[in-house]
């Protein structure tokens, strides 16, 4: 009688997974169109109606045909060739059975990119899981998808009998916790009372129900099929879960640190300006053209002497620079890197005070990988991201391989226009908004975009309550991508003849390594996005974490 119990429930936690795929309409009710509940309980009771049918019918026909499990074979293709000896609509039935697999393998997809944003708008998922691609879909979560699910299939050899235990116990806990979720939200709105509260009781007891019925199938599964597989979801819950809890911890540790309320709006503070000088080319007279438009003659210009350093670059730099301003060269060596760093840490600064690095950099061509390989000023730019009250300002050009040659003279440019990009109100945007207001441009203006409309009201609220002196643009960013909308801003300003934009970016810097995957790295976005646009001057205004 044991072993017959245990066929028994061996035979119904195999069946169970004929329920499964129901989750994915609860998932995606934020993808139906209006009023979304009714339509996805509507698609959601069509596909009960279609499972169960089916279900009932094979289960008939298998009762009559008695097809046996075989690797070469599936019951269903058992049950048809007895059903139509064959022929074509046989075959019908196999292609038909293929699609539903393909349309069952892609609900993942569906779902767990979407299902992922959620939890990383939460903080409990690294926030590069709310991003969009240029498809409209949450890219990293089907990236991230892809590989997991390349991953498991290589483990464990394709084995569709091995994997299916996986997906069973996952799916059973998640139908487990979201009915018993659904209960106490139903408690919760009886207790708050409302037109919400109607008929809450016959809800909660649909719920109960279900969670009753759902952690029993639970635990007949984990009980038959513990030894075949659910081992390894049960072991790795408690790994996740730790997991989720650990990255909330991080978001909210941040958020903290943002909003000690350090860095609020002060008077115009003083920037110490360093030109580095690497060579007298383009890149170099328009970032000196872009300091002399704030800094006048107060500023500092330094060069680390190398192997490849032209030998009369002092003597050129007076013709160039058309000031007194010294060109001050340091002994690099093999190291130019370190002697720069030594140089900006022995620069006498108070509190509040910015030292401005003011890196130019001449690209041959619009190259991400040209760019990287030029060495110095890259490898400057992040050593310089880990020193205090350093602001790392970028100033790309690309050549232009057949313009005609002019005369390398650093003009002020007639229009500057400062932009401050920020994200919320915190102790890093008012660092950065303190910045922008030290370099005297034309015009100064923060710009937040905004990737849902309830986002504007709480950015506009936060704005007003800081007291922050210069204007807030709220921009829309549909569909969460950024691209077009900073380019159109942008745009905007350098189409002007001789205009600047000069776009100001608070950036974070974490202390450990792994933090990085945690943090959306949009200035480094930024930074990618802008560095071949051209009239465009970009600086990063380091926050460190703690």
């Amino acid at each position: 009688a044991s072993v017959s119990l245990f066929v028994i429930l061996h035979a119904f936690a195999s069946g169970s997974t004929a329920l499964t795929g129901v989750e994915a309409i609860s998932n995606g009710v934020p993808a139906f169109r209006r009023p979304q509940a009714k339509n996805a309980a509507a698609t959601l009771g069509t596909m009960g109606v279609i499972a169960v049918s089916m279900f009932l019918g094979i289960s008939f026909l298998a009762s009559r045909a008695h097809p046996l499990p075989s690797e070469a074979k599936s019951v269903v293709a058992q049950v048809a060739d007895g059903v139509f000896h064959g022929g074509l609509l046989y075959y019908v039935v196999q292609v038909f059975t293929a699609a539903i697999l393909v349309l069952a393998a892609n609900t993942s997809y569906q779902d767990f990119p979407r299902l992922a944003s959620i939890l990383a708008r939460d903080h409990f998922l690294p926030r590069q899981f709310e991003n969009r691609g240029d498809r409209l879909v949450f890219s990293n979560g089907v990236i991230v998808l892809a590989i997991l699910a390349s991953l498991l299939v290589w483990a464990f050899d394709a084995n569709l009998d091995r994997l299916i235990q996986l997906y069973v116990v996952g799916v059973f806990t998640s139908f487990t916790l979201s009915q018993s979720g659904m209960v106490r939200h139903w408690r919760k709105v009886a207790r708050e009372g409302g037109r919400a509260a109607r008929g809450w009781r016959r809800s909660m007891v649909i719920n109960g129900v279900g969670a009753v019925a759902t952690a029993l199938v639970l635990l007949i599964v984990v009980q038959t099929k513990f030894v075949h597989g659910a081992w390894l979801v049960i072991a790795a819950m408690p790994v996740i879960v730790t997991g989720f809890v650990g990255v909330h911890r991080h978001y909210g540790n941040v958020q903290r640190q943002l909003r000690r309320g350090g860095a609020g709006i002060s008077e115009v503070a003083r920037n110490i300006v360093v030109l580095y000088v690497d060579d007298l080319n383009a890149a170099t007279a328009r970032a000196l053209g872009y300091v002399r438009s704030f800094a006048g003659r107060e500023f500092h210009a330094i060069h680390a002497v190398t192997e490849a350093s032209p030998p009369d670059i002092a003597e050129r730099w007076r013709t160039f620079c058309r000031t007194e301003v010294e060109l001050e060269t340091l002994p690099g060596g093999r190291q130019p890197t370190a002697a720069v760093l030594e140089y900006i840490r022995s620069i006498p600064r108070e509190e509040g005070d910015f030292v401005t690095v003011v890196i130019p950099e001449l690209l041959p061509r619009r190259s991400l990988l040209s760019a990287v390989r030029r060495g110095m000023p890259f490898f400057l730019k992040v050593r310089l991201l880990r020193e205090p009250q350093v602001v790392i300002t970028d100033v790309p050009v690309v050549e232009s391989p057949g313009a005609p040659h002019q005369e390398l003279r650093p003009f002020i440019p007639s229009h500057i226009e400062v932009m401050v990009f920020v994200a919320a109100v915190h102790d890093a945007s008012l660092r950065a908004i303190n910045y922008a207001r030290t370099l005297k441009a034309t015009e100064t203006r923060a710009i937040y975009f905004a990737f849902e409309p309830h986002e504007i009201e709480k950015i506009q609220a936060d704005w007003e309550r800081a007291g922050v002196p210069i204007a807030l643009d709220i921009v829309e960013a549909p569909f969460r991508d950024l691209t077009a909308p900073v380019l159109e801003e942008i745009r905007g300003v350098t189409s002007k003849p001789d205009a600047v934009a000069a776009i100001i970016v608070p950036e974070l810097v974490v202390k450990k390594w792994w933090h990085h995957f945690l943090h959306n790295q949009r200035p480094l976005f930024l930074k990618r996005l802008l560095l071949f646009e051209p009239g465009v001057i970009l600086s990063s205004v380091p926050y460190q974490l703690k």
